[in-house]
């Protein structure tokens, strides 16, 4: 199986695991179904190249390891934290790159254009920081959640209410750096921006512009 669907059902069932093992299951029943989800992204991914069995550790290591200690211990709210520590990984590797450089975001962005023009570094930068604090209030939000409000409220949080924040704040941003920019390719959704939102009508769009007449010449 492919291990982003492994990985993409662990993620999703994870709410479902942890509301039934306060319900229905044992601790130790949850933590074991988590435990082998967990295992077979590993060995999955780390199967088709082994050289990467070093970082997946690295990254897996603690949400295992919490795993274990609640299992181990029968607490339900230490399975709650799991989130927590994925938002603060995430939060580390996006700040560590504000340290370091370049920014995650510019690092994402060179995917697609890698020759990246100047002008857009700044605003990579502000958008890596604008996830770093998503990150930080997300974890601080679930651990609130996890010690203070009722099951049913961290379960509806972490098994759809944050995807939903996640995707308003990615469409959002989507939106402002087409109407910052107005770098536009040959899309339904770029000709439709570009019919409304002209680029030769902002300094930011006449630098769109002469970038992607630099590229083509």
């Amino acid at each position: 199986m492919n291990p982003s669907v492994i990985q993409v059902v662990a993620i999703a069932a994870y709410p479902v695991l942890v509301y039934s093992a306060v319900r229905w299951l044992e601790v130790g029943q949850a933590g074991l179904v988590l435990f082998a989800l967990y295992a077979a992204i590993l060995i999955v991914r780390g199967s088709r190249n082994r050289t990467q069995w070093g970082p997946l550790l690295r990254q897996h290591s603690g949400l295992l390891v919490l795993i274990a200690v609640a299992t181990w211990r029968g607490d339900r709210r230490l399975l709650l934290l799991l989130p927590v520590l994925v938002n603060l990984y995430l939060l580390f590797t996006f700040g560590l790159t504000l340290v370091k450089g370049p920014p995650m975001i510019e690092r994402f962005a060179r995917m697609v254009e890698d020759d990246l023009p100047d002008f857009t570094h700044p605003y990579c930068r502000k958008v890596t920081l604008l996830w770093c604090i998503f990150f930080a209030a997300n974890a601080t939000l679930i651990t609130i959640l996890a010690y203070a409000a009722p099951l049913t409220w961290w379960t509806l949080y972490t098994g759809l209410l944050f995807y939903l924040v996640l995707a308003a704040l990615q469409g959002t941003e989507f939106i402002f750096r087409k109407l910052w920019f107005r770098y536009y390719q040959q899309g339904w959704l770029d000709r439709l921006f570009a019919r409304h939102f002209p680029p030769e009508r902002t300094t930011n769009g006449r630098r769109s512009l002469a970038y992607q007449a630099s590229r083509e010449s």
